[in-house]
């Protein structure tokens, strides 16, 4: 084998070592102590993780200089995905399977102004459309939303997510049609808002394992069930998308995450 791409390959090997050591920890999220993680991948940059006291890991601060690192990766902060805060109005660069997600994103500004949700508004959202299984609370269905393919220029990617704990209700990166991550979270925690069914939080999945490769994201919604009491309320809603070289999730929503 080539020199070059077995270099290549201990590098990416690594990073994702790192990363998710330094997001999660041996055995879960992991508590901070003003620990610090650095590790230099041969000579091509560093990620450094430091932890505060009492924090998790979801709430640390990461940098990832990318010097020589390879030409595929963006130098700004942040890259946008096509469509991915929905602002088309439509599922434009996405598709759409099952009726779980409807035949659009959802209208935040339309929902607010008709108080759609149950008096409250929805908060925390940078856009107008977001795409949820919520469907005014009379029902839910099952449905997969697959973004179009998009190369992997940062090492993080960052959305806003509504979603109860479920096993049914996830959110996926492939690449080449295979899931290389999955993600469960329950944002249904008074701690995190008081409106908690309503407003959004930030999360964060790592790409470090599929830099320079073409992924897509799939968001699922496998809860069929409905009707008045706690199914109405086992739904996920989730939007801007954007690739960025730092992660933003709030403390303690994730209920597990798969790294391949």
């Amino acid at each position: 084998m080539h020199k070059g791409v077995l270099v290549y390959a201990a590098i990416l090997i690594v990073l994702v070592i790192v990363v998710i050591f330094g997001l999660y920890g041996v055995g879960g999220l992991k508590k901070g102590g003003n620990s610090t993680i650095t590790t230099t991948a041969a000579g091509q940059g560093n990620i450094t993780t430091t932890l505060g006291p009492n924090q998790t890991s979801t709430t640390s601060t990461t940098t990832v200089p990318y010097t020589n690192y390879t030409s595929c990766l963006s130098s700004n902060s942040t890259e946008s995905i096509a469509n991915g805060d929905f602002s088309s109005g439509t599922y434009a660069n996405w598709n759409a399977s099952g009726p779980g997600f409807g035949s659009a994103p959802f209208n935040l500004t339309d929902a607010n102004a008709n108080g759609n949700y149950y008096n409250h508004t929805w908060e925390n959202y940078d856009g107008t459309f977001f795409a949820t299984s919520f469907q005014g609370g009379s029902s839910l269905q099952a449905g997969n939303l697959t973004s179009d393919s998009f190369i992997a220029t940062e090492p993080y990617l960052n959305f806003r997510i509504i979603s109860s704990q479920s096993a049914l209700l996830y959110v996926e990166v492939l690449s080449e049609g295979n899931v290389v991550a999955s993600a469960h979270y329950n944002t249904f925690n008074t701690s995190l808002s008081k409106y908690y069914l309503s407003t959004f939080q930030n999360a964060s999945i790592p790409l470090v394992g599929v830099l320079c490769k073409p992924v897509q994201v799939r968001v699922v919604a496998g809860v069929t069930n409905a009707g008045a009491g706690s199914s109405t309320y086992q739904y996920i809603a989730i939007g801007d998308f954007k690739m960025s070289k730092s992660p933003a999730q709030a403390r303690g929503i994730v209920v597990n995450q798969t790294i391949k």
